[in-house]
C-alpha cells in the first residue's frame, strides 16, 4: 500500500472524513517509522475488514495505491446489497421499466433507510412516476439519482403524504399483484379507495369464460370494490359473471 499525497496538509481535505484523515495518517506515521512497509504489517496496524470502505474510497480518489482495492470493493459491494435495498430497486425497476443496478445505488438507498421507511421510499417512486412519467423534459428524471437525493427526498415525500397520488403502485406490489391478475373479492377488499388502478374488462360469454376483446379501463379502488361486489351478487343469483376484471400493469 502507497500514500500518494506529496504533502501533510493534503490529509486535510474537506472531502474527507474525520476517519479516513485518521487512516491516512495513521498510513503515514506508520511509513515514516518502518519505510519498507509491507501490506502484512498493514494489516496488522489497520483492521481492513472495519475500514474497507474509507479504504476503497482513499483508493478511488487518488490519496493511496492499494493492491487489494478491487477485491474490496466487490465485498464491499456485496455487503451493500442488502434484502431492502434489492426490495426497493426492483420496485423502481419494475414500475419504471429500467434496470438500474443494485451495487450502483445501494450506497443511496441505505442512506435513505436511515431516516425512512421502506414504504415511504416507495411512495416517493411511485409518486414521481405518476407526476413525471408524461412530462418529456421530467421523464428524463425517473432515475434513483434525483429520486433518491436527500435535497429533494423531503420535498418529494411530502407531496406524496398530501396528493396520495401513486399509491396504488406500492398497494398492488405489496399485495403481490401481477400483470393480467383478476381481481377478486378478496383483493379488491385490499385495494386504496382514493387512488386509481388500471384494468383490463371483459365481458363473459353464457358460462362466464372471458370473451372477445378486452377494454382499457382506469377506476379508483372504491369503485372497484363496488363493480366486484356487483359481480358476486349476479354470480350468486345467475351462476355466472357477467363481466370479469384483470389488473393492468401496462400503462
Amino acid at each position: 500500500m502507497r500514500v500518494n499525497i506529496k504533502k501533510i496538509q493534503e490529509i486535510v481535505n474537506d472531502k474527507l472524513s474525520m476517519s479516513q484523515r485518521g487512516i491516512l495518517m495513521t498510513i503515514v506515521l506508520m511509513k515514516d517509522a518502518t519505510p519498507k512497509l509491507t501490506l502484512a504489517k498493514s494489516k496488522a496496524s489497520l483492521n481492513f475488514i472495519t475500514h474497507r470502505e474509507d479504504l476503497v474510497y482513499l483508493h478511488e480518489k487518488g490519496f493511496i495505491s492499494w493492491s487489494g482495492f478491487e477485491l474490496a470493493k466487490k465485498k464491499l459491494e456485496e455487503e451493500l446489497i442488502t434484502p431492502q435495498v434489492v426490495e426497493i430497486i426492483d420496485f423502481m425497476n419494475n414500475l419504471y421499466r429500467r434496470k438500474f443496478s443494485y451495487a450502483t445505488y445501494a450506497k443511496k438507498v441505505l442512506s435513505l433507510l436511515k431516516t425512512y421507511s421502506i414504504e415511504e421510499i416507495k411512495k416517493v417512486v411511485s409518486n414521481r412516476y405518476v407526476c413525471w412519467k408524461d412530462e418529456g423534459k421530467m421523464r428524463k428524471h425517473l432515475n434513483p439519482v434525483t429520486v433518491f437525493r436527500p435535497s429533494n427526498f423531503v420535498k418529494y415525500l411530502d407531496e406524496a403524504n398530501h396528493t396520495r397520488e401513486g399509491e396504488s403502485f406500492v398497494n398492488i406490489a405489496n399485495l403481490e399483484i401481477e400483470h393480467f391478475t383478476e381481481i377478486v373479492t378478496s383483493l379488491a377488499q385490499s385495494l386504496i379507495d382514493t387512488d386509481t388502478y388500471n384494468l383490463f374488462l371483459y365481458k363473459t360469454d353464457g358460462e362466464g369464460n372471458k370473451r372477445g376483446n378486452s377494454s382499457k379501463i382506469v377506476r379508483y379502488g372504491r369503485d372497484i370494490k363496488k363493480l366486484i361486489k356487483v359481480q358476486d351478487t349476479q354470480e350468486k343469483y345467475n351462476g355466472v359473471r357477467e363481466y370479469r376484471y384483470y389488473y393492468n400493469s401496462n400503462i
